[in-house]
């Protein structure tokens, strides 16, 4: 029976040798044998499928609205009984005709501005900054020759600005005032070495205003003067700030009214140019169209296909070249920008052009012209 269990001992230790020399797997079994053999372990196949990462996704913050105080009545009523009561001490037999409660000096603390109309002869408005106990006059411009002090205006109206124009971090104070002659002024001044410099001085008779025209988001001032020898027609001097002033840049022409059909003014040679580009602008095509001669060279249709991207156009620097004029004809100059929509961008372009113009029973036509190219660029922002 020993006999019997020692066989079969013997047999199942063959059967495990004779399984371990066949599989590619290692075993922790020693061979039986004196001379020692190296055993190697295969490296595992990677699986066909790597298993796929999952990310714990962050936690979605809940909004919560940011507290509001509820604002004092007592104090905001205090404040203007002691900022009415400082301001009338000084006011003296002026009327008071407005109060701003804001920043002008940039501290982060509010300054009180009044504007007054004086009962002079003539009538005249004046402003002062009260900040604290101190007051600071905003000194209106001296009057031109021969023109009555107004100061900042002669009627009594409150318009009055207090932000940043110019873009140069710092807020302005912008009155604006009228006078006799359908004039506007305009006064703008800073906080500067202490006191409130005044930026410049603007008037016309065609108004005053700020405007951003060329994309820039910097504003500039526009001047208008109305043509005498064409009552429709304004001309606009253009002011740009450039570093610690204000400089006359460019010019523009434009409609005094703003009811259309235009008459358009052709009983002079630069204001047949000066019409053709208003009409342009105001996309009135076929008005444009008739301006010109000969018109039978291209179709209507033709000509105008050359405008479908064009979305403004404007005319400035118009003069009569000196000596080209006739009793019949002339050669008028002109400075022209376009902006033309190109593929979702406003590009601009600055064109030196010179029209030859002809008289006819009609008024003065577009004969042809020549254009030089001077800039182009794209606008950062379309006003």
């Amino acid at each position: 029976m020993k006999a019997h269990h020692l066989l079969q001992s013997v047999l199942l230790l063959g059967t495990l040798l004779f399984a371990h020399a066949c599989t590619p797997t290692a075993s922790f079994l020693a061979a039986p044998t004196s001379t020692p053999r190296a055993i190697f372990t295969p490296t595992p196949l990677l699986p066909t499928t790597m298993p796929t990462a999952t990310s714990t996704p962050m936690p979605t913050p809940t909004s919560t609205a940011t507290p509001i105080p509820t604002p004092d009545v007592t104090v905001a009523q205090n404040i203007a009984r002691a900022g009415m009561a400082a301001i009338q001490a000084r006011a003296d037999d002026a009327s008071l005709l407005c109060l701003r409660y804001e920043d002008t000096d940039a501290d982060g603390a509010p300054e009180w501005v009044a504007l007054f109309h004086q009962k002079t002869d003539p009538p005249r408005l004046s402003a002062f900054v009260l900040d604290a106990d101190a007051v600071y006059p905003l000194e209106p411009a001296f009057p031109k020759a021969g023109t009555p002090d107004v100061g900042l205006g002669q009627y009594a109206t409150c318009e009055i600005q207090v932000r940043d124009v110019n873009a140069d971090g710092r807020p302005e104070i912008a009155i604006f005032g009228h006078a006799d002659k359908n004039k506007t002024l305009l006064h703008l001044y800073v906080w500067e070495d202490d006191t409130y410099r005044r930026l410049g001085f603007f008037s016309g008779d065609a108004g005053v205003r700020f405007m951003d025209s060329d994309g820039d988001l910097e504003e500039e001032i526009w001047e208008g003067y109305r043509e005498q020898g064409a009552p429709d027609l304004v001309w606009y001097v253009i002011h740009t700030w450039e570093e610690h002033t204000y400089g006359w840049t460019s010019d523009r022409w434009g409609w005094y009214f703003l009811d259309r059909p235009h008459p358009y003014p052709t009983h002079k040679p630069e204001y047949a140019v000066i019409a053709f580009y208003l009409a342009l602008n105001d996309r009135d095509l076929p008005g444009a169209y008739n301006l010109l001669l000969p018109q039978n060279e291209r179709t209507y249709e033709t000509w105008a296909h050359g405008f479908a991207t064009t979305v403004r156009v404007s005319v400035g620097s118009v003069h009569i070249i000196p000596g080209t004029e006739t009793e019949n004809g002339a050669r008028v100059a002109a400075m022209v920008t376009s902006w033309d929509n190109e593929g979702g961008a406003i590009v601009g372009r600055l064109w030196n052009t010179e029209w030859r113009v002809s008289r006819t029973p009609a008024g003065w036509r577009l004969v042809n012209a020549t254009v030089e190219m001077l800039e182009e660029w794209k606008a950062t922002y379309w006003p």
